[in-house]
């Protein structure tokens, strides 16, 4: 059925609009792209209104709503786990969390397994999908939990969350936890969050939802366009069971990633008399500028990461001149032995993340949006095996979109290419770059300039022994080609380099050099701005004064 032709499901995509009738309905052109649905399912209550159906019968109806919709993420409340099984079976394209905390003999009805709980479904293969579900109040009768996936929709890797809480109207029953625990989840990606809540927007549980918390997570619900409004068609029935009444089930998105948001709500005709309605809801990502390489605060402005020897490690943020602002500490301890660096987006959220090899692992710590670490993740396919292997992540330096790392030990260097997702890994053979003059003997230190001559791969430099500083250009997936000289800094007055790629924003790479202890400008940090060619550098500037004698590494 076209979104013209049906005026009534047409007129759901606003606040308060009636029930449609439709028993499926495709969607109509138009319709945005990000697309959900919440349907409490009533799989175990067999006095009131679990269906009647077979099996086979209840997921068909079920299937024929979300392919219908379009899918990408659905959320089921009070689901059987053989009608979860079932749905699974017919949903190949589709990976599946399951979050259960109890059982229920009205399970029966859909296989030996009276499992019960909740399901969220997202559209992708399993393995771009990390799973999680947690407790947000320990009911006696039924804990009452949220289950969440971070997984890429449309493109964009999302933190979408199921949940279904309490009836209380006097308190705020688990809505703070619940946010608690998804904005400790979600570390700055966007947010999808539905379910039932089992309170009407007016309620003062719902009071924390509609604030969301300040800084972080800010929730707006569909149904009212894109402005806040605590309203909406009804989805629960009244107590005779022959008129919805009241709003119990919601669809949220976090206001600053999505736009164009709509929602309706559809009678399915999959209970046993009327109970809940389905919700299916839609939205268009925000726009977002693309990312900078070497930007953590997603200003637009390179930033500078430095381990100190006390552990700890700094974030610089850059200034746009070349200079950078005072330091914040985002790591407390266990980063002076790390080998620490920062070019790619490595999780598909559109921010650049930090690649740290600590001790013979390889982990990627994902960037919240502002410079903090989010949990880290082992990178996938080579997690350990590196404790031989300088690592360094360079950006990327085949040109095929995504970002890479380059390793060396005494046998050479070597390009190992990356796959971005909620799963990081290093999925393909390493490539040889280079043979033993990359041994750290002969090449003390590896520079990740970023692309130095705009073809679209990014390039390295190295300081010899002797101090020459060279530059190799990209060739792909190849080894690369003789260097070319670009300047000389001995490491006895200077003992560590560096670079953020272009940090004064004249489109060409910078140095960065601290002055060894008993000269001038002893423990400064010094910025050697890239000349006009591309060749070598121009004056050096102190753009910071003492202390930098301790600083383990500049990336």
């Amino acid at each position: 059925m076209g979104w013209a032709a049906a005026g009534a499901l047409a007129a759901g995509l606003v606040a308060g609009a009636p029930t449609t009738e439709a028993v499926s309905a495709e969607a109509p052109a138009g319709t945005p792209p990000v697309r959900t649905i919440t349907y409490n399912v009533c799989g175990a209550d067999a006095a009131v209104c679990r269906s009647e159906l077979s099996l086979g019968a209840w997921a068909n109806g079920v299937v024929g709503h979300i392919t219908d919709w379009d899918s990408d993420v659905v959320m089921l409340q009070e689901m059987c786990k053989g009608q979860y099984d079932e749905l699974r079976k017919l949903l190949p394209g589709y990976a599946g969390v399951w979050g259960s905390n109890r059982t229920a003999p009205g399970c029966s009805q859909w296989g030996a397994d009276q499992t019960f709980g909740q399901a969220l479904l997202v559209k992708g293969p399993q393995s771009q999908v990390a799973g999680m579900s947690a407790v947000v109040t320990a009911d006696v009768t039924e804990p009452r939990s949220v289950v969440c996936a971070k997984a890429p929709v449309e493109g964009r890797v999302v933190l979408a969350c199921g949940t279904h809480l309490k009836q209380d109207e006097e308190t705020q029953n688990d809505t703070p936890a619940l946010l608690e625990r998804i904005d400790d989840w979600a570390n700055g990606l966007p947010v999808i969050l539905a379910g039932d809540f089992n309170a009407r927007p007016d309620y003062s549980n719902m009071d924390p939802v509609y604030a969301g918390r300040p800084g972080t997570l800010s929730l707006i619900g569909a149904g009212c366009g894109d402005t806040t409004c605590r309203s909406g068609a009804p989805t629960l029935v009244n107590g005779d069971k022959t008129e919805y009444v009241s709003k119990f089930d919601y669809t949220f998105f976090t206001r600053q990633d999505f736009r164009d948001l709509r929602s309706e709500t559809v009678e399915t005709g999959l209970t046993k008399v009327k109970d809940h309605l389905l919700v299916r809801s839609a939205a268009s990502f925000r726009n977002r500028p693309a990312p900078v390489d070497g930007d953590l605060t997603g200003d637009g402005v390179r930033d500078l990461l430095a381990a100190h020897e006390d552990g700890t490690l700094r974030l610089y943020p850059g200034l746009g001149n070349g200079r950078f602002a005072s330091y914040r500490v985002i790591g407390n301890g266990g980063w002076s032995a790390a080998e620490v660096s920062h070019r790619g987006d490595w999780t598909g959220d559109g921010r650049e993340d930090v690649v740290a090899r600590i001790g013979d692992n390889l982990w990627v710590y994902p960037n919240t949006g502002d410079g903090r670490l989010g949990e880290r993740i082992p990178m996938g396919a080579r997690p350990t095996g590196w404790k031989n292997a300088g690592v360094l992540a360079v950006g990327d330096v085949d040109g095929d979109g995504q970002p890479d790392l380059v390793g060396r030990s005494v046998n050479g260097l070597y390009l190992h290419r990356g796959s971005v997702g909620v799963n990081p890994a290093l999925p393909r053979n390493a490539v040889v770059l280079g043979g033993t003059e990359w041994a750290p003997a002969a090449q003390p230190e590896i520079l990740a300039p970023g692309d130095v001559n705009g073809d679209g791969r990014a390039d390295l430099w190295a300081r010899a022994a002797d101090g020459q500083f060279r530059q190799f250009l990209s060739a792909g997936a190849a080894a690369l080609p003789a260097p070319t000289a670009i300047g000389t800094a001995g490491t006895a007055a200077y003992p560590l380099s560096g670079t953020v790629g272009d940090a004064d924003g004249d489109g060409r790479a910078d140095l960065l050099l601290t002055v060894a202890p008993g000269g001038t400008g002893t423990g400064d940090l010094r910025f050697l701005p890239g000349n006009a060619t591309g060749t070598g550098f121009g004056t050096p500037v102190t753009i910071g004064v003492g202390g930098w004698g301790s600083i383990l590494s500049l990336r």
